[in-house]
């Protein structure tokens, strides 16, 4: 039997820990669409173990979910999950009522015109976007000029890995680089975003 176009059929990805551990997050057939490697997950929350709980959390780049609903699982207050394509976030709102997660808010919309309209404050981002989209650079220069990032926000990249993967980075000099570690032909960064340095 053909495989239906955006089918949920066996593309499945597992919350690590938190109230929802061990349950299955549905995700759609998509170009671009990768959820985060459960290892790099797994180093990913140790990284911000203690910056999650009661945090306000924005996944810019949903895509599966995976990072926001595994934020969400581990005591964050909100978690706002942005993406552009509808049939996406259709499919993030059925995870989401799957999983009763009332703490979860979803946008249907483009990075950049959501940020220019978003007046909440958050703690803690998850950027990750398409890789074969070169937006990167430009989604940072967008929350560089947000007020959303309260002093000490934590900000999570991935992106593909090269050579030189840190210095290709455009970051404001107020991002400070805690952490840098590649998996495969991934790469993935977390920065903290200090106020007293602007």
């Amino acid at each position: 039997m053909k495989k239906q176009k955006n089918s949920t059929a066996n593309l499945k990805v597992k919350i690590i820990s938190g109230c929802w551990r061990g349950k299955n997050i549905n995700f759609l057939e998509k170009k671009d669409l990768r959820p985060t490697k459960s290892q790099i997950r797994e180093t990913l929350f140790n990284w911000i173990q203690y910056d999650v709980e009661n945090s306000y959390c924005l996944d810019l780049f949903s895509g599966s979910g995976v990072l926001g609903f595994e934020a969400a699982s581990r005591g964050a207050k909100k978690v706002f999950m942005v993406d552009n394509d509808l049939d996406v976030v259709n499919c993030l709102n059925i995870q989401k009522k799957k999983l009763k997660g009332d703490n979860i808010f979803i946008f249907n919309s483009d990075s950049d015109e959501f940020l220019k309209n978003f007046n909440e404050k958050v703690s803690l981002i998850f950027l990750d976007p398409p890789f074969t989209k070169n937006i990167l650079d430009e989604t940072i220069k967008s929350l560089s000029v947000s007020n959303s990032l309260i002093d000490r926000c934590k900000i999570y990249i991935e992106l593909p890995h090269n050579k030189n993967f840190t210095a290709n980075i455009k970051t404001p000099e107020n991002w400070e680089l805690l952490k840098s570690k590649k998996s495969g032909d991934v790469a993935y960064l977390l920065f903290q975003h200090n106020c007293s340095m602007i």
